[in-house]
């Protein structure tokens, strides 16, 4: 699905979507969005999605499937500038950062939390004193 291919090469752009609740959030975000746009926009925002992949094809000669980060991150970036296209897959990837990033904040912030969090509260036993 384009939007998974979008998602892989985001989070090589912005690590901070690389972890599983991140992409979950994103991928989530992105779907339901599009899930709830009035139907002639939706359409209009699914045929150029779907477009990505042939477009990353022409323009980097690579399959995306197999084709290595650098390739797909110069290959979005020359998607991005087409006009249309460009315009759907930069809304896109707003949807999925807006909510993407606020899962990897709250990911950190619970692995912060854990860190500095005593030892029972981690293992369940009492601290001796």
């Amino acid at each position: 699905m384009t939007v998974d291919l979008l998602l892989r090469i985001w989070s090589l752009r912005y690590p901070a979507l690389g972890g599983a609740n991140a992409h979950a959030a994103a991928r989530a975000h992105v779907l339901d969005s599009l899930a709830r746009t009035a139907p002639h926009y939706r359409a209009g925002l699914l045929v150029a999605l779907r477009l990505v992949p042939p477009a990353l094809l022409l323009l980097t000669g690579r399959r995306p499937a197999t084709a290595p980060p650098s390739a797909l991150l110069g290959g979005l970036r020359r998607v991005e500038r087409l006009p249309l296209l460009g315009r759907a897959v930069r809304t896109a990837e707003t949807l999925a950062l807006y909510s993407g990033l606020d899962a990897a904040g709250a990911d950190a912030a619970d692995d912060r939390a854990r860190r500095n969090a005593p030892a029972s509260w981690t293992t369940g036993r009492a601290v001796p004193r």
